[in-house]
């Protein structure tokens, strides 16, 4: 079979381009199509991770929140434990003083006087003392020595320096060194 073609060359040219052009149009159109539809479902999802960073963010800022109250509370509780720490200490030696003292002058012979005491308290209920008193002889710092030595409350009696002022009425000042070991309180 045999064809003819009764149009002229250029027209069927024309006609050529026409197809593609239309093929290329067409092209062009689906290709922008499928980037359309890309895009759409990218925005889609930027916005659904958008959504959820801000929910995120709003729980996050929430749990802060807590979180600082929480780190507040904390303070104040170890603030408070260490208040009643404070007041059981107190609570359990409250008598350690007055019983010290109680037991320090019922040992003192009648004839020496307080001048100073000095104590420090080293934490496990024994009381480090530094006692300058004064005396009318020295046959009542021997007592004094000998009172607090043999006292089972008394313990490490160490003499320092005696000094003797004559005048009217003589008297020795002196000091001693000592600890005190109190009885246990339970209360």
């Amino acid at each position: 079979m045999i064809k003819i073609s009764l149009l002229p060359p250029e027209f069927i040219k024309k006609e050529d381009r026409k197809e593609i052009l239309a093929l290329a149009f067409l092209l062009v159109l689906i290709c922008a199509g499928i980037g359309a539809v890309r895009y759409t479902v990218k925005l889609a999802s930027y916005s659904k991770l958008k959504q959820h960073t801000e929910k995120t963010q709003q729980e996050l800022n929430k749990y802060e929140n807590i979180v600082k109250q929480v780190e507040t509370l904390q303070t104040t509780k170890n603030i408070l434990e260490s208040k009643k720490n404070v007041i059981n200490v107190l609570m359990t030696r409250r008598l350690l003083y007055p019983h010290f003292m109680e037991d320090l002058v019922n040992v003192l012979p009648a004839n020496v006087w307080f001048k100073t005491l000095s104590t420090k308290y080293d934490g496990t209920d024994k009381l480090s003392c530094v006692l300058s008193a004064e005396a009318l002889d020295n046959f009542a710092i021997a007592d004094t020595i000998t009172a607090l030595s043999s006292a089972s409350f008394f313990s490490g009696v160490e003499m320092g320096a005696i000094n003797t002022q004559s005048g009217q009425k003589q008297s020795s000042t002196f000091t001693l060194n000592f600890s005190y070991q109190g009885k246990k309180n339970n209360g």
